[in-house]
């Protein structure tokens, strides 16, 4: 068991403890918890009781305007930095808890914006993702493999919007480009396709994604858009993806 996660468990077992001896149980106030931390770069949105007895989950805004949480005893005296898990139910609450929070929706007008922006559709499945990648991100390439597997299985089909960022990841976006004005699809978008062919309707494409996504406020790849308008960022496994597949199906 790595030392953090022993830390947390240790330190968790001390606030039940000291939870039954009848210290108070009521959260610490915002304004108080946030002078103790006011060094940091974060801001305490909320403080609420945790599912765990004697810890208060602590809500924050992060500088990159996410949310996510830690926790703090009723004082306000402690702050633990780590997963909480539901061992019976097998959970990682915490991160639930930090999904739930920075969850965003693209509205009906907002799809059908996005929709202008595809580059090309993968697979024939009605269980549309829309992929929104960066042809030179390591972290899409590794996305998109998952998603390639799923579409081979007939189990999705995958709208690719190009967001190229190109202050990371130079040369991404002539790589983009040439997707677009080459006609590739999927396939070249995973093994890397670049050419010279920088045509001016793929320019004006790309300039159109990014502007937009920028407005969106969406600002890393790779990031899917369901069709329900949820938007998720970083990398989702299969069985993420399926049982947000399944959510969306069960409730039509």
């Amino acid at each position: 068991m790595k030392l953090k996660s022993l830390f947390v468990i240790l330190t968790i077992l001390v606030f039940l403890f000291l939870c039954k001896t009848g210290i108070t149980k009521v959260c610490p106030e915002v304004k108080e918890l946030q002078k103790r931390i006011e060094k940091s770069n974060v801001k305490i949105l909320k403080i609420l009781k945790s599912p765990v007895p004697g810890l208060c989950e602590v809500i924050v805004e992060l500088p990159n305007d996410k949310k996510s949480v830690f926790y703090t005893d009723y004082k306000g005296d402690f702050i633990i930095i780590g997963k909480i898990l539901d061992l019976k139910h097998k959970k990682d609450i915490t991160k639930e808890r930090i999904i739930f929070l920075n969850k965003r929706y693209l509205n009906a007008s907002q799809l059908a914006e996005l929709e202008k922006l595809v580059v090309f559709k993968y697979g024939n499945s009605p269980n549309i993702i829309y992929l929104i990648t960066d042809p030179k991100c390591p972290f899409c390439r590794k996305a998109e493999r998952i998603l390639d597997k799923l579409v081979k299985e007939g189990k999705i089909a995958v709208k690719v919007v190009l967001f190229p960022l190109e202050k990371i990841h130079p040369g991404a976006t002539n790589m983009a480009v040439s997707i677009i004005c080459d006609n590739k699809g999927f396939s070249e978008l995973i093994n890397g396709y670049n050419n010279k062919n920088l045509c001016k309707s793929g320019k004006q494409k790309i300039k159109k994604s990014v502007d937009q996504m920028l407005k969106w406020k969406i600002y890393a790849v790779p990031t899917y858009v369901f069709s329900d308008g949820e938007i998720r960022m970083g990398v989702l496994n299969e069985e993420e993806l399926l049982e947000k597949i399944a959510k969306l199906n069960n409730k039509k």
